[in-house]
């Protein structure tokens, strides 16, 4: 399949795909394995499926969704890792049988779950793409651009954010935020994306700093303005904090990295309304990759 066109791939097959790939969940979310033998059995039916599933799906998500191709990949392997953790553990790693020490298997195949789950999401969101005028439209104005006319504003956009939350409330706020980045209002996806980077910074920290003493609420509660903190001093109490946060000290040094760069330092000499952000500017700041982590961190800490 390479060298695909976007109307080379049927949507039936495409469709195939996805339903493979939510059999491939099935198997490792199975409960019912009650005894080695068994559990082993379901291992070697993923392994053999998922290969021949990957080595399908890698040039539909290259030709369709380009965009999402390198997580796409590095979901599967990576080689940009120091160790292995539960954020850098990937795929391939279930498939060479290295497990996580003094965790149950279930651990593990929890972890290799969601990494599944997240391609198959990539991979849904080219299904849209099949016998889709607005993607030839696309193409079209990258070609033939309107002058003085954006090509955002006409063609259609990705989604900027992909992950389900648990709570429908941010699930609402990631959907407003994709609706701005369609329409290309990025002051509007700049602002709501950081607001709800900070709802979830806030969530992790109550977790482990449980509101229960006023020690505890000082962290993130500003009492003078009576209201919480914002992005920037919240990654400055984790990064304080880390080694009591009770998680990989790595996975919240990475984070703080990935979330300042949404919030930089003021400049008290510029205006106080920062410049309307451009499309590329969204991009630099990697705002789906920083909320999957958080995610990823929260949900962990709550298990």
């Amino acid at each position: 399949m390479t060298g695909l066109k976007t109307t080379d791939i049927p949507r039936k097959e495409l469709s195939e795909l996805i339903k493979k790939g939510n059999e491939l969940l099935e198997l490792l979310e199975e409960k019912s394995v009650t005894n080695d033998q068994e559990y082993q059995k379901k291992r070697n039916m993923f392994i053999a499926d998922y290969n021949k599933w990957y080595s399908r799906c890698l040039p539909v998500v290259r030709s369709m969704v380009p965009d999402k191709a390198v997580r796409f990949e590095s979901l599967y392997h990576t080689n940009k890792r120091s160790g292995t953790n539960e954020y850098t553990y990937t795929i391939q790693d279930y498939i060479h049988g290295i497990y996580f020490k003094d965790k149950p298997k279930s651990y593990t195949d929890n972890i290799t779950s969601k990494r599944v789950k997240e391609q198959n999401s990539i991979l849904q969101a080219a299904l849209p793409r099949t016998d889709d005028f607005s993607f030839d439209m696309e193409r079209f104005v990258k070609i033939n651009p309107i002058p003085g006319q954006p090509s955002y504003s006409i063609s259609k956009q990705n989604k900027l954010i992909e992950i389900d939350f648990e709570d429908e409330h941010y699930n609402s706020i990631r959907t407003e935020i994709n609706s701005c980045f369609k329409r290309g209002s990025f002051m509007a996806v700049l602002l709501l994306s950081k607001e709800l980077i900070r709802n979830l910074l806030l969530d992790i920290i109550r977790i482990r700093f449980t509101p229960m003493s006023e020690e505890n609420i000082s962290l993130y509660y500003d009492p003078h303005n009576n209201n919480y903190m914002d992005i920037r001093p919240l990654l400055g109490m984790l990064t304080e904090k880390k080694e009591e946060m009770g998680i990989d000290t790595k996975a919240i040094d990475q984070l703080v990295k990935m979330a300042a760069s949404i919030d930089p330092k003021p400049d008290p000499k510029a205006h106080t309304f920062r410049n309307i952000p451009t499309h590329e500017d969204i991009d630099n700041y990697k705002i789906n990759d920083t909320l999957i982590l958080l995610n990823d961190i929260l949900e962990l800490m709550k298990s």
